[in-house]
C-alpha cells in the first residue's frame, strides 16, 4: 500500500500544524474566517495586548495563512482560505458529543 501523499507534505503540514497549536492563534483565524478585522480590533477581541496580537499575526503571516490590507494608517488582516479552520470546528463538534 503506497502513503496517500509525498513525505515532504507531511513535513510541511507538521510545520503548520505545530503554528496551530496556539489556542490565540486559532482564535485569530477562526475571527479572521468571518470578516477582515485590524489590529486593535483583535486586541479588543482577544483581550490581550497589541504587541502579543502583532507577534500572532506576523506568524501567520510569514506562514502564508494570512494577508493584509493597507487603509490609511490602518492595517486590516483577513485569512487566505477559511478552510484552514475546518479541523477547529470538526474537534469542537466532537467534544460537544463527548466523543472524544
Amino acid at each position: 500500500m503506497k502513503s496517500p501523499f509525498p513525505k515532504e507534505t507531511y513535513e510541511k503540514n507538521a510545520q503548520v500544524y505545530k503554528l496551530l497549536a496556539s489556542p490565540i492563534r486559532l482564535e485569530i483565524l477562526n475571527i479572521l474566517k468571518n470578516k477582515e478585522t485590524s489590529v486593535d480590533q483583535l486586541t479588543k477581541l482577544l483581550g490581550i495586548r497589541k504587541p502579543n496580537v502583532s507577534q500572532h499575526l506576523s506568524l501567520l503571516r510569514h506562514a502564508g495563512l494570512i494577508k493584509t490590507r493597507k487603509k490609511g494608517l490602518n492595517v486590516y488582516y483577513n485569512i487566505i482560505n477559511p478552510e484552514i479552520v475546518k479541523p477547529c470546528k470538526i474537534l469542537h463538534d466532537l467534544r460537544v458529543a463527548n466523543i472524544i
